[in-house]
Order: C-alpha cells, then sequence, then structure tokens
C-alpha cells in the first residue's frame, strides 16, 4: 500500500458523499444544477473532508491508539508529517474555492456559511476542539454535514426577495430540519466504538450515556424521530404526499434501534456503528428522490452512491462492509437479550483497552 492510499484510507474519504449530496440535491432542487457548480462542489466537499478528517486524525491521536489501532497504523504507514501536509492542502484547497466560489457569486449568505462549514470543520476537533463538549458535540456534527444543503441552495440564488424566503421557510427549512433531527438523534452512534479511547482522556459522550440510561425507549424514539417529523410535514402541508414513502424505511430504522441498544461487544459496536452510516446513505437518497423528484437528479445521486460504495469497499480504513459484519448486525437484530444498562462501562472499558492494544 502507498503512503498516498494509507492517507485516503485513514482519512474516510467516503465522508465527500455525505457532504455532496445534499448539496447536489438542493442545486437540482432550485433548478441550477449547472455542471460548474457540480465540479466545484465535488472537488470542495472532498477537500473539506479531507482537511477535515486529517486534523481529527492528529487531535485524536492518543485515543485513537485504543479506539482504532488499524487507522492509526494507517497514519504511522503514511506518516504523521504527511497527514499535516494533507490538513494543510486540504484547507488550502478549501480556502481557494471559497474565494472562486464568492467571487462567481457574491452573496453575504454564501460568505457566511461557507465561513461556518470551515470554522465547524477546523475547530470540531482540531482548534477549539468543540468535540470535547459531551453537549456541544452532537449539535454542531448536525451542522457541519446539514450544512451543506444550505450552502447549495443559497449559491442557487440569483437574489433574495420576500418570496423567496418564503419558500425556503416553507419547504426547504422543514426538510433541513428533519435531516438535523436525524443527525442530532443518532449521529452519536460513531461513539459506540470509541468507549475505551474516550474513558481514556476523561471524556463521556453523552449520547452514549442518555442510551444507556434509558435504553430501548429512547433508542425506539431517537430513530422514530425522522419519521414523525415528516409525517407531521406531510399533515401540515409543508411537504407533498410523495414524503409518505419516506416512512418505508421505518423497518429499516427500527432494525438500527434495535442494535444500537443491543450492542455490547467491540464486534457488535463495529456492526452497529456501519449500519448506522450505510442507513444515512441510504435515509439520503431516498431524501434526495422525494425533495428533487426530477432527472437532473439521478446522475448526482448515482454517482455519490457509486463513489460512497467504491470508497466504503476499497479506500475505507475499516475495510468495508464485509460478510461479518452483515452477519453480526443481523444477529443483534433478531434476538437476544441486551446486557442491563445498555453499552458497557467500567471495569469493561480496560478490558476493552487490553483486547484492543494486545
Amino acid at each position: 500500500m502507498t503512503r498516498t492510499g494509507a492517507i485516503l484510507r485513514a482519512t474516510s474519504v467516503r465522508f465527500t458523499a455525505l457532504y455532496f449530496l445534499p448539496y447536489y440535491t438542493a442545486l437540482v432542487a432550485e433548478g441550477r444544477a449547472r455542471w460548474q457548480w457540480v465540479a466545484l462542489g465535488a472537488v470542495y466537499w472532498c477537500a473539506h473532508g479531507l482537511g477535515t478528517e486529517s486534523l481529527n486524525r492528529l487531535a485524536d491521536r492518543t485515543e485513537d491508539e485504543i479506539n482504532r489501532p488499524e487507522r492509526t497504523a494507517l497514519c504511522h504507514r503514511a506518516g504523521f508529517p504527511l497527514l499535516r501536509r494533507a490538513a494543510l492542502v486540504g484547507w488550502g484547497t478549501v480556502l481557494v474555492l471559497d474565494v472562486v466560489l464568492l467571487i462567481a457569486h457574491p452573496d453575504w449568505w454564501l460568505a457566511l456559511f461557507l465561513f461556518l462549514a470551515g470554522f465547524s470543520g477546523v475547530n470540531y476537533s482540531y482548534g477549539l476542539r468543540l468535540s470535547r463538549n459531551r453537549w456541544l458535540a452532537p449539535l454542531l456534527l448536525t451542522f457541519h454535514f446539514g450544512g451543506t444543503f444550505v450552502i447549495g441552495t443559497v449559491l442557487a440564488q440569483d437574489h433574495w426577495d420576500a418570496q423567496v424566503l418564503r419558500d425556503f421557510a416553507g419547504y426547504g427549512l422543514p426538510f433541513f430540519a428533519v435531516g438535523m433531527v436525524t443527525l442530532l438523534a443518532l449521529g452519536g452512534a460513531k461513539d459506540l466504538t470509541d468507549l475505551a479511547g474516550d474513558a481514556s482522556i476523561g471524556y463521556h459522550s453523552a449520547w452514549i450515556d442518555l442510551l444507556r440510561r434509558h435504553g430501548a425507549r429512547l433508542a425506539a424514539a431517537m430513530v422514530g424521530s425522522t419519521y414523525l417529523l415528516v409525517a407531521l410535514f406531510v399533515l401540515t402541508g409543508a411537504f407533498p404526499p410523495r414524503f409518505w414513502l419516506w416512512l418505508l424505511l421505518i423497518p429499516v430504522a427500527a432494525a438500527l434501534g434495535r442494535c444500537l441498544w443491543r450492542a455490547a461487544t467491540p464486534g457488535e459496536r463495529h456492526a452497529t456503528r456501519e449500519f448506522f452510516y450505510q442507513y444515512w446513505v441510504l435515509s439520503l437518497a431516498v431524501a434526495a428522490l422525494l425533495y428533487a423528484p426530477r432527472w437532473e437528479l439521478l446522475p448526482g445521486l448515482v454517482g455519490g452512491l457509486a463513489f460512497w460504495a467504491v470508497t466504503t469497499q476499497r479506500l475505507h480504513w475499516s475495510g468495508g462492509v464485509r460478510r461479518e459484519t452483515v452477519r453480526t448486525a443481523v444477529a443483534l437484530v433478531r434476538g437476544g437479550h441486551p446486557r442491563r444498562g445498555g453499552p458497557p462501562a467500567g471495569a469493561e472499558y480496560a478490558q476493552e483497552r487490553e483486547e484492543r492494544t494486545g
């Protein structure tokens, strides 16, 4: 494996799809999916993801040695100096493209949200290290990904007037709210595999603590919040009736909820975390088709999903979705009684750390 390959795997390049799909959906919905904005967006969000994840690897090196030794091994293979250069290249590219976007489309709202996107990316794990605040971290994470939809919407506007604002408040804003609530409710699943390392630096995920305290009922409420909100918006007229189709994902969401509550071993938590990411992408794809049902959506949607699939299997530190991952998730959904209190804590942190570090 080359050093470049190690960097790409260690920095989760597949996240580009999670940034790009909401951005592209917004452009299509506004009828402004010009190839220039699409191409710039693809490069922009790839660079944004590379810069963000590179800083995350640098900032969380201590806990990652425990949580994700396989990912840290990739960082060592590439070399941490190269990882620092990757962060500089990523954020340098973002800065250059910020200038390009603002010259091509001068808009104060666009400038504000581009700044917020950069601020959240740099300061989530580096800089101000806002991810160390157990209550602020989930909120920041939701905007970090959900804000790309707003940037796409703003970029598509030729001018701002009362009608544009009313249209966004009546349709775009509810759609944005559903995405934010989904991530706020479920984004903490990424912490499932980080218990031991986080405990070693004195950090405890508020999401994990709430799940441990309230158990299966809270897990059900978390996954159900998306569909409750969608139903509410359809009933009030904010969403057209076709959005009822989104509720077809409820069985998948219910299966995820069972995994969130039942996962106890390192292997089970890894499978559940990967299940969450695959569910997120599936939900994004369905949401995009319902929000902007136009033929222009298909190239970007298919391309984004193909990129996600290839990078998950070929360019991700976890090795992708394997047969064992699927078997573990299916077993969690089907049965067995979860440990009392949910995800393991206390002395089990130390045991898991020994298992990982050998």
